[in-house]
């Protein structure tokens, strides 16, 4: 008995620290040195640092039936978020620009979790069966992927290109507001 329940509570502490582990994207939250905790490799160059941002896009549920087919809005089902202790930076003369790169590249996964968000509410309807998300899915991982090689070309490109490409992808979160995690999007009237 005393055994089973020692493994229930380190089952609990362990769901709570993974849990805790996570940090999801908060419109004011600005990324620092602090949140990149993992050991970052040794820059073979000088003056050359990168960082890795452990960052993922996370949709699930689980419902039953009645209440799958019920819900429309799944908006607090996706999450964008980056963990700490699987990220890092190599600090040096170009910390401030990469954790402004860094930034832009969790605001882009933000953004397309509402791009996600919208279209799992467009597409789903009271007669969707349970894999109705993967074709949003897979067009999203592949936009993500683009946009990324997007933001790359704009960061080698100049500072003032990367800044430019920034402030395109914060317009069109902001554009998206009605699709934020807590949001809940507005019915479309029927004419």
């Amino acid at each position: 008995m005393h055994r089973k329940i020692f493994t229930l509570i380190l089952s609990l502490i362990a769901f709570h620290t993974f849990s805790q582990g996570r940090v999801e994207w908060k419109e004011n939250y600005t990324l620092t040195v602090n949140d990149f905790q993992a050991q970052a490799p040794k820059s073979q160059q000088t003056g050359s640092n990168s960082f890795l941002l452990a960052a993922s896009l996370d949709f699930g549920y689980a419902m039953s039936n009645y209440e799958f087919m019920l819900t429309k809005n799944f908006n607090n089902r996706v999450s964008a978020y980056f963990v700490p202790a699987s990220s890092w930076l190599q600090q040096g003369e170009s910390t401030e620009r990469l954790l402004q790169y860094a930034q832009m590249q969790f605001d882009l996964l933000e953004l397309h979790a509402r791009k996600y968000r919208k279209r799992l509410y467009e597409s789903k309807n009271a007669m969707s069966n349970y894999n109705f998300y993967q074709k949003a899915n897979d067009e999203i991982n592949t936009e993500y992927v683009s946009a990324g090689v997007e933001m790359q070309d704009a960061v080698l490109e100049s500072n003032a290109k990367a800044l430019e490409y920034h402030q395109k992808i914060r317009k069109e979160i902001a554009e998206m507001a009605e699709f934020c995690k807590e949001c809940k999007p507005v019915k479309a009237k029927k004419k």
